[in-house]
């Protein structure tokens, strides 16, 4: 029963978000079908998440209360209106649902990572896979606003809460509440499940970026399957499921296609692009609040590339690029912001001495024995910059280091104790896309040639 709940939440998510691109005419195309189908599936789950999330937040608002009753007419209806608007939007102009697309057969890397995420899988179902934080924050919030019918910010407010990140965005939360009203119950295995379809959708935004950035088959297969097995064995050994930190990597995933540079002539791309990345961005402030800062910093470096013709400002990309982000993010702010749940320890002043106390837990950290060595790639960052068509995606993920660093300085916690204890998670969020830019850079050969829809 647990498969079918989570089944029927994912699939609900995969038709919202795909039916949404195709209103939009950002749904990618190709042959083969099912490669195709491959690269839009985790654009398509990505903007569903979404799209859950904001029904989920104007229900809250409305004041209707998230019980089956109320759910299942919501998610049913949703996907009607969704449906129909593409289905208006194809009948208009069938060429503007369709966009270049890179999919390529099937190959051993796909298997490699395929194995990898139903190793995960097998952690998640076990529970062994499972993140502390999942008892007393992710979870305990999700139990929470089921049995409270909606985000229950009296509880947040408690000042007993302090240790469950009470200002965090709702998404994850949100999205356990709805499935445990449709499973009847707060169901621990259907939560966790939830996890391997986060680290897939990841992998298969990691294939779209690979296709589109290099020509050698054997590093998009390679590169893959490297990618696969680091992440998956990593949530395993490190316990990752069930937290929040997978579903923010898989919003930067999504979003890295869109910071390869593209066509420069095509506008469907740039435009299809511009909605990816709202989209990504949307769904990483929605999750975690250094998700909120991470938005931005997409926004403003996809931004920064400019449109077929050069332009920044055209308010049609600040559409595309901002308004997925401010549909979170504003009601978050003005919820926290209303009942007080922002916390004193998020910010302070800066203290140059606690950058040798950071250098050396850091170091520790990057020895973490689940990691296997592999933060030291990080150091490939600053060579990237050298490399033009990587050099966006490069600054970006610098930026949210400096980030990290800043808080870190900043924060007025015991320094030591705040990097062991969250660096290694952090390191996940950049990791992962560099394992990406680093095969793209060392592939031979030139990049691909998008295949035309026909």
């Amino acid at each position: 029963m647990s498969l079918l709940v989570v089944g029927f939440v994912a699939a609900a998510c995969l038709g919202a978000g795909a039916a949404l691109l195709a209103a939009a005419g950002a749904l990618p195309g190709g042959r083969p079908r099912a490669a195709a189908a491959l690269e839009s599936a985790a654009l398509a789950f990505v903007a569903g998440l979404v799209t859950l999330f904001v029904m989920l937040l104007a229900l809250d608002a409305a004041g209707v209360p998230w019980r089956r009753k109320t759910l299942l007419p919501a998610i049913v209806l949703l996907g009607l209106a969704t449906l129909a608007v593409a289905w208006w939007r194809r009948r208009s102009d069938p060429a503007s649902a369709l966009l270049p697309c890179t999919a390529e057969p099937l190959g051993w890397g796909d298997g490699a990572a395929a194995v990898a995420v139903a190793a995960f899988a097998w952690g998640c179902w076990t529970r062994l896979a499972a993140i502390p934080d999942f008892v007393y924050h992710w979870g305990a919030k999700g139990r929470r606003y089921q049995e409270a019918g909606g985000v229950d910010f009296a509880f947040l407010a408690d000042p007993l809460r302090l240790t469950d990140h009470p200002d965090y965005p709702n998404l994850l939360p949100s999205l356990y509440a709805t499935t445990a009203h449709l499973r009847g119950f707060f169901d621990e295995r259907a939560m966790l499940l939830f996890s391997p379809l986060f680290i897939a959708a990841m992998l298969l935004a990691a294939r779209t970026v690979l296709g589109r950035g290099t020509g050698s088959r054997a590093f998009r297969q390679g590169g893959l399957a490297a990618v696969g097995l680091t992440v998956a064995f990593f949530s395993i050994a490190y316990r990752m499921a069930g937290g929040g930190d997978l579903v923010l990597t898989l919003g930067l995933m999504a979003a890295l296609p869109a910071l390869l540079p593209g066509a420069a002539t095509d506008r469907r791309r740039v435009d299809g692009d511009d909605l990816r990345l709202g989209l990504a961005a949307a769904l990483t402030a929605a999750v975690k609040i250094e998700g909120v800062p991470l938005a931005a910093l997409l926004v403003a470096v996809r931004w920064g590339l400019g449109d077929v013709r050069g332009r920044r400002f055209a308010p049609r990309r600040l559409l595309r690029l901002a308004l997925p982000v401010a549909t979170v993010v504003l009601p978050w702010a003005a919820s926290n912001l209303a009942h007080g749940l922002f916390q004193e320890n998020n910010t302070g002043s800066w203290d140059g001495e606690r950058l040798a106390v950071v250098a050396r837990a850091a170091f520790e950290v990057m020895g973490t024995a689940e990691w296997h060595g592999l933060p030291w790639l990080l150091a490939a960052l600053p060579a990237l910059l050298f490399v033009r068509r990587l050099r966006p995606a490069a600054a970006l993920l610098l930026a949210q280091g400096g980030f990290y660093l800043f808080v870190y300085l900043t924060s007025p916690v015991d320094t030591r104790f705040y990097v062991l204890s969250s660096l290694p998670r952090l390191l996940f969020h950049l990791l992962v896309p560099t394992l990406v830019l680093v095969a793209v850079a060392l592939a031979p050969g030139e990049t691909p040639k998008a295949k035309r829809p026909g």
